[in-house]
């Protein structure tokens, strides 16, 4: 290692720790830990000086000569109490906060993504998230523009004009990077769903101009939106509000829409069954009758089974269902789109392919042209449907793609002037993290933080060189994103993997983001599983703990802030704190 490397310290640990790590060495743990010794377990961020520490030990109890202050003086290597700073020093250049040279003292932050309705009202999401103690926010630019991202930025600048220097909101930028998702699904004249046979369900009656669609979800907001039928304008004006408009439709099924409010412009109320309405379904109130109108066009069901057959294809084809002949035999495979341009030269037969968060589990059979020939392995019993938009895993595969794309380096120039920090999506290798440093420098931003997403097991395997291309940054993390990764090496592998990298970040001094899926039922309901809170007690052994997105963010804040605290009473990183048990006392 290079001594004039300006993170020599941390870049010199880290080979320690690659060292100590390159051999089975738990029978010697079990032998120190029977004679008292110090653990080298907990030695990752300070390997050198523990096995200083060791060996003073061992040379004392056996009364041999300890090594001199002159000879400790020629070792470079960082000690326990450097470490500790070291490392805290880098998350605070990271993620804001005040530096501690005491483990007890240090906190994991926290971070939460925006909306796109963040900047809306004054920015009072915003404020309220700080208030309630978030201390970075994410803004994907994967999703939204940069007016929108630059009317976010601008709240927390003035938020910010109240706060010291220890105290101020950090903005940490989500590049998209390279996006491998399902493409477009074909539409066709299918009939509407309203309603369900569980429970009323409310629904929306507009005249003529609006659709007739199903029920759907604000892709900003979550929230439900009610289905819609579209009726003629004569029938429309004489609706009678607390009076129920009978349904009939394409099947002969019938159902009852109580209208509880009516304007000029809309009229509100509930269904009690389940129908399915096409341009031959009728509505009937007081004698009057009206046809549904401008009938919203369906996307293309495309259910599957275990065994089912999926052609995945670069080209710009619209997905479609399987097609069969008059006698029930397969005509035509289900296909679907993939955004990922050179997808086929990159696959091989055998190769495992995962949709939507591993969903859909298949493998790939054959290779034609610009597609891929795949047979399901996993799905649900009764079909799992494949939807627009879906993230697509290659955890077989070696992608040969650039982390950065034209689209990235457009979005830099639009958040160069406010971000702290930027994302490297889908980074395989240390040149990832080089090209964005590089970028960076030309715009004089050397000061800006550079996280590299771990998300691929290529990122795995190449763990010490993107964590030494980090070390060249002035200021640099990892963020853990548990979602794609689980994907790509298996959810039963990633418990004790997200150890591994907690580890050998700890052995580099580089502070973590503990992402993905952190408290998301919470999130999205209030209501959060007893897997949850076990796994952001776990998040505390991070610098800090990325939320997504919800409604009630607020809520899932204040209690995360809360067991957070509760465990760094118990330990920080692997260091058990030893602190008062007052439970049973």
């Amino acid at each position: 290692v290079d001594p004039s490397h300006p993170r020599y310290q941390s870049l010199l640990n880290l080979e320690h720790y690659r060292i100590l790590r390159s051999q089975n060495r738990t029978k010697l743990q079990e032998k120190l830990f029977l004679m008292s010794l110090s653990s080298l377990g907990r030695s990752y961020d300070h390997v050198a000086a523990s096995l200083d520490t060791l060996y003073d030990q061992m040379v004392s109890s056996l009364g041999g000569e300890m090594l001199s202050a002159e000879e400790m003086a020629g070792f470079r290597h960082v000690s326990i109490s450097e470490a500790i700073e070291l490392a805290s020093h880098n998350s605070m250049a990271l993620f804001g906060g005040k530096a501690s040279t005491r483990l007890s003292k240090q906190r994991t932050s926290v971070m939460v993504t925006l909306p796109s309705y963040a900047a809306e009202d004054n920015g009072s999401l915003i404020r309220r998230l700080a208030k309630a103690g978030v201390r970075i926010f994410r803004i994907n630019t994967a999703h939204d523009s940069a007016e929108v991202w630059q009317a976010m930025a601008a709240v927390i600048a003035e938020i910010n004009q109240g706060r010291s220097d220890e105290k101020q909101l950090k903005i940490f930028v989500d590049l998209a990077g390279p996006k491998i998702r399902t493409g477009k699904i074909r539409r066709l004249d299918l009939p509407v769903i309203i309603g369900s046979n569980k429970r009323e369900k409310e629904v929306m009656i507009y005249p003529e101009t609006a659709a007739t669609s199903p029920q759907n979800t604000n892709r900003i907001t979550q929230e439900k939106i009610p289905a819609s039928i579209s009726v003629e304008k004569k029938f429309y004006d004489n609706l009678t509000k607390n009076k129920a408009i009978k349904v009939r439709d394409s099947n002969g099924k019938k159902a009852h829409i109580f209208l509880t409010e009516i304007t000029k412009e809309y009229a509100r109320g509930t269904i009690d069954k389940k129908v399915y309405v096409d341009k031959d379904s009728t509505l009937r109130q007081k004698g009057k009758t009206s046809a549904a109108l401008n009938i919203e066009k369906q996307i293309d069901q495309i259910r599957l089974f275990v065994n089912d057959t999926l052609v995945i294809t670069e080209e710009n084809l619209l997905g479609h269902s399987v097609v069969k002949n008059s006698e029930g035999v397969v005509v035509r495979s289900a296909m679907i789109g993939c955004s990922l341009k050179g997808m086929a030269s990159f696959v091989a037969v055998g190769d495992r392919v995962f949709i939507d968060d591993g969903k859909i589990g298949m493998e790939v059979l054959a290779k034609r042209g610009k597609a891929i020939i795949c047979q399901i392995t996993h799905a649900k019993v009764n079909g799992t449907l494949l939807k627009e938009e879906k993230g697509i895993n290659f955890p077989d595969s070696e992608l040969k793609i650039a982390a950065l794309t034209k689209t990235d380096r457009q979005n830099i120039l639009s958040v160069i002037d406010f971000a702290d920090s930027f994302s490297v999506s889908f980074c395989q290798r240390g040149e990832d993290v080089r090209e964005l440093q590089k970028l960076l420098h030309e715009y004089h931003r050397d000061d800006a933080g550079i996280i590299a997403k771990i998300e691929t097991k290529n990122a795995v395997t190449n763990m010490p060189e993107i964590l030494e291309a980090l070390l060249g940054c002035a200021n640099s993390g990892v963020m853990i994103a548990r979602g794609d990764l689980a994907i790509e090496v298996g959810f039963i592998h990633m418990a004790s993997l997200q150890e591994e990298l907690l580890d050998i970040c700890n052995g580099a001094h580089m502070p973590v983001i503990w992402a993905t899926q952190v408290r998301e039922s919470q999130m999205k309901t209030n209501l959060p599983s007893r897997a949850e809170i076990s796994d952001a007690a776990l998040s505390g052994r991070a610098e800090c703990v990325m939320l997504n997105k919800g409604p009630f963010a607020i809520d899932t804040i204040d209690i995360l802030r809360q067991i957070l605290h509760e465990v760094h009473l118990i330990f920080k990183k692997n260091q058990k704190l030893l602190s008062k048990v007052t439970m049973w006392q």
